[in-house]
């Protein structure tokens, strides 16, 4: 009887056991789920997203351009003097020029100095105050469907400070571009980052920014109702540099539209004729008349080696020529194997 009783004990005490571990291991799991949860919230959307605008918002200002409203952000400070970029087209021909910070702070700006073909304004304000400013980073380093966060000012000065949420759409984009200024027409190439979001009127001028709170562009223009493009921060520093430093801003208006050839899959280089073994370059599809492209003979269909004896590998390497000063400008240029190097001036 006494060996039964001990065989029960000793049976009642391991299903005790079990229960009490498979209770703790129940718990233990719960703690792990909650800790996933937990994690997701501080990493994820909320806690990066919140973060980017506090350290942003307070260097994106509110532009009244003679009663028009747009927004630009504090790109640079030297003692006294704040400079601040904008979009162009919403300063030009203007009498009156203020700069709001947050809601209340509000101080008389000049224009410095613009750029045309990227509706690039460089404005001035004195301040006493020491003002944080945005750093901008490398647009060539942005991936097509990554996270992006514009802050500025829709509509009217009551909203100052809003924010939209987007995407990369696409990269490395050229789009065609055609304004008047000054009763001169311009048409020309532009190098732009196209974004997911139709901004709404008064976010001209306000700052791309990606996850890590870098400026990688500034918005400019919209296609209504689809999305908007942005110059890049590549560009906009080569530009606004100049402008600040009172250096003259050369753009050479090269004439040529097309994809780089590092972004192609290897069935597109197949069915446009490019070469596998090809990697840098850009695939022209499109020449403009009356550009030292054309002058020099290049037409859709060729790969754009390099220019100036430059290869053509990224971005940069492309801007780096359409900034850089040249009394001629040679193109070397590949068609159906064929090389050709050729250059006609540019004028």
């Amino acid at each position: 009887m006494k060996t039964n009783r001990i065989i029960y004990l000793l049976l009642i005490m391991m299903l005790i056991w079990i229960a009490a571990l498979n209770f703790g291991l129940s718990n233990l799991s719960k703690k792990e789920n909650a800790q996933v949860i937990n994690e997701y919230n501080i990493n994820g959307f909320s806690t990066d997203f919140t973060r980017i605008v506090d350290e942003c918002k307070p260097s994106i200002v509110t532009i009244n351009a003679d009663g028009n409203i747009l927004s630009g952000f504090v790109y640079y400070q030297e003692k006294d003097s704040v400079y601040i970029l904008t979009a162009y087209h919403g300063v030009s021909q203007t009498n009156m020029i203020s700069v709001t910070f947050g809601s209340s702070y509000t101080e008389a700006a000049e224009l410095v100095g613009h750029d045309i073909y990227t509706d690039l304004a460089v404005l001035r304000i004195n301040t006493p105050y020491e003002i944080a400013t945005l750093k901008l980073g490398d647009s060539t380093l942005t991936k097509q469907g990554e996270f992006v966060i514009c802050i500025g000012t829709p509509v009217s000065a009551d909203y100052a400070g809003s924010v939209e949420m987007g995407m990369i759409a696409a990269r490395d984009l050229m789009i065609e571009n055609n304004i008047t200024a000054d009763e001169e027409h311009y048409s020309y190439y532009l190098d732009v980052i196209q974004l997911s979001a139709d901004l709404a009127y008064g976010y001209s001028g306000s700052p791309l920014i990606n996850m890590s709170g870098e400026i990688i562009g500034m918005n400019t223009m919209s296609l209504p109702g689809d999305f908007t493009f942005a110059i890049t921060s590549n560009e906009i520093k080569l530009i606004a540099d100049k402008i600040i430093a009172k250096e003259d801003n050369i753009r050479n208006i090269l004439g040529i539209k097309g994809s780089y050839i590092r972004n192609m899959y290897n069935y597109e280089k197949t069915n446009l004729g490019v070469s596998l073994e090809t990697i840098n370059g850009i695939y022209v599809s499109k020449v403009k008349e009356n550009t030292p492209a054309y002058q020099a003979g290049v037409r859709p269909g060729d790969v754009v080696l390099s220019i100036n004896e430059k290869e053509i590998n990224s971005l940069n390497d492309y801007l780096s020529i359409v900034h850089t000063p040249a009394e001629d400008i040679v193109f070397t240029y590949s068609r159906h194997g064929d090389i050709h190097v050729q250059g006609l001036g540019n004028d």
